[in-house]
């Protein structure tokens, strides 16, 4: 859009830039040329992750057979590849799920799987000469699916809408909430026909989500675009929009750090905006008109907080460049005549939301009096060793550190004098201990600097509290705060009333027992990983686990003869038994005949996948798949010798749109599809009325979009079902039943 402020709005959000080059490999010479993307084509085939594919992308390849032309050189032996020169704030990957089969002269799709992250650091993938000013760490905010094979499929689309939001999917008209789960393992891909895998993958760098998910200013929305064809009902919500639209345009959010979050907070900074690998700060936001003065801004968090407005000073919290929030500077009463807009602008402008520090003046002589900030003060935090905010104190830039050991000690109620160890919490990795004999100029100490202090242990102190398993010193503590990691458990069945979900702050080094190697964070690891909070499942089991790792437990669903399930029995065995031990359970817990004879199979995609033998181990079903167990019809049991069983299966309107449970039925040698037709209404169950919405179709498995109806004249043993043509399946096509 030409002269609007979306000018260029594409090339900003998604063109980053690549380099093609030609390099020599016995002469100073390279040729390359720098071009814009827009996204990325990435190999699935053979690769196992993401990482993989990227790497093989920026990989260089000999030009064997062919030398290279020089201008200055003539020919010379070289290499060619490609390298990244920016990413964009908004990354689009396109997967290679399709491709041309030159010995099946065919496109045919790619099902292999490729694991994705929910985060990724792209920087090992730019040129040497590139741009590494900003972070390059991307999050995971869309992914397109497919669903389906070449001839037929659908596509619908996973999309995190909001920062820190929850995933969504959007599937035609139909919005549903989803999981971590549902998003990566779901879709990674399968060996399998017909397989649902993830064709694009959409993130954004994560130091720009807040600009990326800004929020729409009223003029951002072209008018014809809402206005065209619209009704007087969709007239009145898209004034709502633009109401709503305006409100955000005439506010301003702010959240304010008070002392005593920072007194009750356990971690890095003063308090925890929003990483959720660390339980988050608790940290009020108020709503504020941007046209309201800072006057009138500071009476209301007066009477919200029931603090003196006179006791209240706020410091502006910014973002460092080594990733830390401190306060920065404070706003002044000569701003009190300044409207919060103009504040905002002056001292943070690159916040969406206003972090502000909550000052609290304590009373000298009855007034309440601020230090002043000037050459010769700055204010520090403090934190004591069990890393918890402490307070706030003033110093002078030419004392020296030392000075303030009788404070740290009166305000620990310590013994006068005792000796103490003074860090200075740079950042989460660099906890660097500080000289008491330096001068706080001379240490880099600045406004709003975080120093924390533990008493000075002798060795013998230090040999105790490492036999006891504790931690001696204040940077070990802060390489633990690292290790933390928040697991959220739920019950693994929803009918375990008594089973709540709850939280834990765990270390990613923790095993599962002291039998096991494997650490929290590599277990995590083997499944999929987000940086928010990682969940498990649990449950309560009548045995204990020692006897729990010598068996196998499945569900079985019970079909009547109707084909629909009639009950659910927990199966519980050792790991070296046989399938007719599911039979033996099932035929005691259903007060069955013991001459019954059943069958057991498993379902995946409302297909059948297998048939068990009543000599298979238990040990070779697959867990992840749907069992079902029925009783053997009289019809199989007495087969003809031209017969044959088969699979039945149901869809709606198109092969691969499944349901429903799928079946064994015989087809008997000579019979009109007619009769065939009567006998499968009986099997079903239907009334008259709905099974006349059923018709029956022989679909090719190789080709799922060629389908042909089959007339009730038809003997059907007729399409000759030899043991070639086992894999046609007889599909029913239920039209418009609810």
């Amino acid at each position: 859009m030409k002269n609007t402020n979306l000018d260029d709005a594409i090339s900003r959000l998604f063109a980053g830039k690549m380099k093609n080059y030609v390099r020599c490999t016995n002469v100073n010479y390279e040729s390359s040329r720098i071009k814009d993307y827009y996204d990325i084509l990435l190999e699935v085939k053979g690769y196992k992750t993401l990482s993989d594919s990227l790497m093989n992308y920026i990989c260089e390849e000999s030009c064997e057979g062919n030398k290279y032309q020089t201008e200055t050189y003539g020919l010379q032996d070289a290499k060619k590849g490609v390298i990244f020169e920016s990413f964009p704030p908004v990354l689009r990957i396109q997967l290679k799920r399709f491709e041309y089969d030159s010995q099946r002269n065919t496109v045919v799709k790619i099902n292999d799987r490729l694991e994705y992250p929910l985060e990724i650091d792209l920087e090992s993938y730019l040129s040497p000469d590139s741009d590494r000013s900003k972070p390059h760490n991307y999050l995971l905010y869309g992914v397109i699916v497919h669903s389906g094979d070449l001839h037929e499929g659908s596509y619908y689309v996973f999309l995190k809408p909001e920062k820190n939001g929850k995933w969504f999917k959007f599937d035609d008209i139909r919005i549903t909430p989803a999981t971590d789960m549902e998003v990566l393992e779901d879709n990674y891909g399968v060996d399998a026909i017909n397989s649902t895998n993830a064709c694009m993958l959409i993130y954004i760098r994560e130091s720009d989500i807040d600009f990326v998910l800004s929020p729409i200013h009223s003029e951002d929305i072209p008018k014809h675009l809402l206005e065209r064809h619209l009704d007087d009902e969709k007239k009145a919500l898209y004034e709502q929009l633009i109401k709503k639209v305006e409100e955000c345009n005439l506010c301003l959010y702010t959240k304010i750090v008070t002392p005593t979050i920072f007194e009750r907070y356990q971690g890095f900074d003063l308090a925890n905006f929003g990483d959720r690998q660390y339980p988050l700060s608790e940290v009020p936001q108020f709503k504020v008109l941007k046209s309201e003065t800072y006057r009138t801004f500071k009476t209301k968090i007066s009477n919200k907080l029931e603090i003196p407005v006179e006791q209240i000073r706020l410091w502006v919290l910014v973002n460092r460049q080594n990733r830390t929030i401190r306060p920065d500077v404070p706003i002044m009463d000569d701003c009190l005549d300044m409207t919060m807009e103009q504040i905002h602008t002056k001292m943070a402008p690159r916040q969406n939301v206003f972090k502000l520090f909550l000052e609290v003046a304590k009373p000298i002589n009855g007034k309440f009096k601020y230090v002043s900030i000037n050459s010769l003060n700055m204010r520090i935090n403090l934190h004591a060793y069990v890393n918890r905010g402490l307070c706030q104190l003033y110093v002078q830039k030419f004392g020296k550190v030392g000075d303030i050991i009788p404070i740290l000690c009166e305000k620990k109620e310590f013994p006068p004098h005792i000796p103490l160890k003074i860090y200075e919490e740079l950042r989460p990795s660099m906890i660097v201990e500080m000289n008491p004999e330096w001068t706080f100029q001379r240490s880099e100490i600045q406004d709003g600097d975080i120093i924390c202090f533990q008493k000075a242990l002798t060795e013998k102190e230090i040999q105790e509290h490492t036999a006891a398993g504790r931690i001696h010193d204040i940077p070990t503590f802060y390489e633990s705060l690292c290790m933390r990691i928040i697991i959220q458990f739920k019950p693994k069945h929803k009918d375990q009333e008594q089973c709540p979900e709850f939280e834990l702050v765990l270390n990613k080094k923790y095993t599962y027992n002291d039998t096991t190697t494997q650490t929290l964070s590599e277990m995590l690891q083997t499944t999929y990983s987000s940086k928010s909070v990682e969940l498990l499942y649990y449950e309560m089991l009548d045995i204990n686990i020692v006897e729990l790792e010598s068996k196998k437990f499945f569900k079985v669903y019970w079909l009547g003869t109707a084909v629909k399930e009639e009950d659910m029995i927990d199966i519980c065995l050792p790991k070296t038994a046989i399938v007719n031990e599911i039979f033996k359970i099932i035929i005691n817990k259903l007060a069955l005949r013991p001459t019954i004879k059943l069958r057991l199979y498993d379902v995946l995609h409302c297909k059948i996948q297998k048939e068990y033998d009543i000599n298979d181990p238990i040990d070779m079903i697959q867990e992840n798949l749907t069992l079902y167990a029925e009783e053997i019809s009289q019809d199989e049991i007495e087969l003809g010798a031209n017969d044959k069983v088969i699979q039945i299966y149901h869809f709606i309107k198109k092969p691969l749109r499944t349901h429903g449970i799928p079946f064994k039925f015989v087809i008997k040698a000579d019979e009109p599809f007619s009769k065939t037709m009567l006998r499968l209404k009986l099997r079903l169950g239907m009334n008259e009325k709905d099974f006349s919405k059923v018709k029956g179709v022989v679909v090719q498995t190789q080709s799922f979009a060629k389908f042909q109806y089959i007339d009730d004249n038809v003997i059907l043993s007729d399409y000759g079902l030899t043991d070639e043509l086992l894999s046609l399946d007889l599909m029913f096509h239920k039209l418009d039943i609810a």
